[in-house]
């Protein structure tokens, strides 16, 4: 490991988890609008991923931990692609269904605002374990 790379990271990665937590925190309720653009299809959304930041910080992350689960690169990508595939059905599985209960609860501009900002709060406070000694 570089330790000068690591900490680097660890500073990149704080500032763009705080800059989206005030965003979060900051913004009201989704914007129902019928009219909203067509999004994007699954090969737009795969070809975005390669700027996604997060995803490269969490991928270098568990490549740089979990290297010596593997026996070379491809047995690596295999055991993350597998490992990663799952827990992202999961979550977002757990996700959409918690965003469409949210919808049918949250009536108001102000529960909308507090939950963002429940949101935001708990996104900064998840920088703590970046920081937090191995």
């Amino acid at each position: 490991a570089v330790p000068s790379l690591q900490l680097a990271m660890k500073i990149a990665g704080s500032l763009y988890l705080i800059w989206l937590a005030i965003k979060i925190g900051r913004s009201g309720p989704p914007n129902l609008d019928i009219s909203m653009a067509r999004p994007n299809s699954f090969f737009g959304g795969a070809g975005i991923q390669w700027i996604n930041p997060k995803g490269w910080a969490m991928g270098l992350g568990a490549a740089a931990s979990f290297a010596a689960l593997a026996d070379g690169p491809l047995q690596l990508a295999l055991l993350l692609g597998a490992v990663f595939g799952l827990a992202a059905a999961l979550s977002l599985s757990l996700w959409c269904v918690a965003g469409t209960l949210l919808a049918r609860l949250l009536k108001t501009e102000r529960q909308w605002r507090a939950l963002n900002i429940v949101l935001g709060l708990l996104l900064a406070a998840s920088i703590l374990q970046i920081w937090r000694p191995v």
